[in-house]
């Protein structure tokens, strides 16, 4: 199975961890049941200690994951707000081209919110769908491009090089938005934080002198929980915390309204 088609997938996470890692404690306790190991108490004490250091190990990968898919989430929720925000002063500015590339600019920016919306429903897994989408993004910067070439060579005044810094912004935000779309926890992390969750587990279990289903379950749980969590603030597009379109829904909903007028 791809990682990365397991990590686009919380709740799959989610399952997958919570089985590898009861499955991990049970055989620590019976390991431990068959070796009679925990009926020594000096043996007893030295694996207690190993359990609780590797759970404080643990917490603090987790916690250290978080704190890096928190940062991205934000991101790319804002950087959904500053390309809607650039879309929407560029489709203001370029009522102050001359015709014909004024009307031809604005039927192009028009097309291009289209374009960026459909970016949402784009994910790494499918690198198809995104390498078209994005030829789709640069084909049409191309063209508003050659229409402000056009407007500056017909009427090059100062409202033209305002609207040459507006399209320059729409450009550059797509890019950072695609390298923010593109920048993951990288998969070794992960790898790294599932081993030591499922030495973790072992290690509970193998330090239990009696069967307590409780304790073999409960710890599991909430790091594939907490796993889960990390994945879904990770997946751009997927999960149930998705990154809100609200602000192109907006832009789109406002053109469409202008043109109906």
């Amino acid at each position: 199975m791809d990682v990365r088609f397991l990590l686009d997938k919380p709740w799959l996470v989610f399952l997958t961890v919570s089985l590898a890692l009861v499955t991990s404690a049970v055989l620590g306790y019976w390991l431990a049941l068959s070796t009679r190991i925990n009926e020594d108490s000096h043996h007893h004490e030295h694996i207690t200690g190993l359990r609780e250091g590797l759970f404080v190990l643990l917490a603090l990968l987790l916690g250290f994951t978080v704190a890096m898919a928190l940062p991205r989430f934000d991101q790319r929720n804002q950087l959904v707000i500053d390309e809607a925000n650039a879309i929407g002063t560029t489709m203001l500015r370029a009522e102050i081209l001359p015709e014909p590339q004024r009307s031809k600019s604005l039927e192009l920016l028009n097309q291009y919110a289209d374009v960026r919306q459909d970016f949402v429903r784009q994910t790494l897994l499918n690198r198809s769908a995104l390498d078209l989408d994005t030829q789709r993004t640069k084909a049409i910067q191309r063209q508003l491009w050659q229409e402000m070439v056009a407007a500056a060579e017909q009427k090059p005044t100062g409202f033209v090089v305002t609207y040459l810094q507006s399209l320059n912004t729409v450009i550059d935000v797509a890019e950072i938005r695609l390298a923010a779309f593109e920048n993951r926890i990288p998969t070794t992390v992960w790898l790294i934080i599932f081993l030591i969750a499922a030495f973790q587990s072992f290690t509970t279990g193998f330090s239990l002198t009696r069967r307590f289903w409780f304790s073999l379950l409960m710890t599991p749980l909430v790091v594939a929980v907490v796993m889960a969590l990390v994945a879904d603030l990770d997946s751009p597009h997927t999960g149930l915390i998705g990154v809100q379109q609200n602000s192109m829904q907006r832009l789109i909903h406002d053109v469409t309204d202008a043109q109906q007028r």
